[in-house]
């Protein structure tokens, strides 16, 4: 059966297109003349034409998280938001503002007394001084002991390699030389729901994909004065939920860039635009995604892998019949399939997500489809010549022959009748 369906050409080809795709990847061409262009498309992923043109824009309010903007913050007016959200009956405080430092020892007093009102209430550190040699950081800063000896904490820090990087994973938990430690979104949402925090646990994934639902719209949001207000009843809206305090900009004509990072919800999922949402929405939308089980499904090394040859093997075996059939169009048959195909690989991979949220990562996939065309021209005209012993393979492995089978002759057993009737005959009496 095998024999069927092992081309033995096209798997050569195959592993050379394999070998060359590695080639490049090991090199990584850095040329400057590049540097336009590799900044425009370095950050740019598949999905994200799924979050920004192709995804569901209809607003469904979240039941779980509501956000209260503090624009500038002071001390004193965080204590009192803090102390309006605990008697309205929120069921977790997460604050996304950095208490570093003390500054005024009455007015600190107050807040840590508002903040210990509730058990459920996490403030926000930065993981610093990261270590190469045992892979932990050295400290959390950012959060006065003042404050964080007696409520919980967590890390605010975002995964990306510089200031212009698209937002696309966390890390739910870091080791620092004190022990463990989860970030912010984890913690509120470990304590709003535990359950929901341990499958996350049970993923074991050092870094999650987050998975966004909008840009803060789909969020209750308040600003600090209407919180403030004794007029405006807040049970309604604030009971049992997690309330994030933090910064949402100042105005909503101004938007300000302060805490404003790139994520895949950006109109321009190429080149670069503004910066499109805050970094307490994307706490939010990290919640949200953790209490509603809505997690990004990625295919493992190994399956990935297999699928990329599988892909690969039969793409070069479509190209080899046509150039062994074809020789005359197989530049423009070719080109028009590895094109075709590209635009479906698309689709597929923004069906799949949209659908399923599982994620294809098909960029070797390209890689092979593109390299295809060239690798069998030069395989089949220069190293296959020159290659003696590559001239003798055959192109197809054919079956063994079938061995004619014996025919047995059976012997022919006498009929019994007859076998009675052939009695010896006792030799006559010549006399009579």
């Amino acid at each position: 059966m095998w024999r069927k369906l092992v081309y033995p050409h096209s798997l050569i080809v195959t592993c050379l297109v394999f070998l060359l795709i590695g080639v490049l990847n090991f090199v990584r061409i850095n040329a400057h003349f590049l540097n336009p262009f590799k900044e425009t498309i370095r950050d740019y992923e598949v999905t994200d034409i799924v979050y920004s043109k192709l995804r569901d824009h209809r607003i469904i309010l979240d039941n779980n998280v509501v956000l209260v903007n503090t624009g500038k913050p002071d001390r004193d007016t965080i204590r009192m938001v803090v102390d309006r959200l605990i008697d309205a009956g929120a069921k977790v405080v997460a604050l996304d503002v950095l208490l570093e430092g003390r500054k005024n020892a009455h007015t600190d007093s107050l807040l840590r007394a508002a903040l210990t009102r509730i058990e459920k209430v996490v403030l926000a550190t930065e993981l610093d001084a990261y270590s190469d040699e045992d892979g932990k950081f050295k400290m959390q800063v950012g959060c006065d002991t003042f404050f964080g000896n007696y409520v919980y904490t967590g890390f605010i820090n975002f995964i990306s390699k510089d200031s212009n990087s698209t937002i696309r994973y966390f890390s739910p938990r870091e080791m620092t030389t004190d022990g463990e430690c989860l970030s912010l979104p984890v913690q509120a949402a470990k304590l709003y729901d535990p359950q929901a925090t341990e499958r996350l646990f049970e993923r074991d994934k050092k870094l999650e994909e987050i998975y966004y639902t909008g840009n803060g719209d789909q969020f209750i949001q308040y600003e600090s004065k209407d919180i403030l207000s004794p007029a405006i009843d807040l049970k309604k809206q604030i009971q049992d939920k997690i309330v994030l305090v933090g910064f949402l900009g100042t105005y909503a004509w101004d938007k300000p860039m302060l805490d404003r990072h790139y994520t895949p919800l950006n109109e321009r999922y190429t080149g670069r635009n503004t910066p499109d949402m805050y970094g307490m929405v994307i706490h939010a939308n990290i919640i949200q995604m953790i209490l509603n089980g809505t997690y990004v499904t990625e295919l493992s090394g190994f399956a990935q892998f297999l699928l990329t040859f599988l892909f690969c093997y039969l793409n070069i075996h479509l190209f080899y019949e046509i150039f062994r059939r074809v020789s005359t169009p197989f530049h423009f048959v070719t080109r028009f399939l590895q094109l075709g195909e590209i635009i479906i690989l698309f689709f597929i991979v923004a069906w799949m997500f949209r659908s399923f949220r599982v994620k294809l990562d098909v960029a070797y996939w390209i890689a092979s489809l593109a390299l295809a065309f060239d690798v069998i021209k030069f395989y089949d005209n220069v190293i296959r010549k020159r290659i003696s012993h590559l001239g003798k393979i055959p192109y197809q492995f054919t079956p063994p022959p079938r061995k004619p089978q014996a025919i047995k002759k059976q012997e022919e057993k006498p009929e019994p009748e007859k076998a009675a009737k052939q009695e010896p005959q006792l030799p006559q009496d010549s006399k009579k």
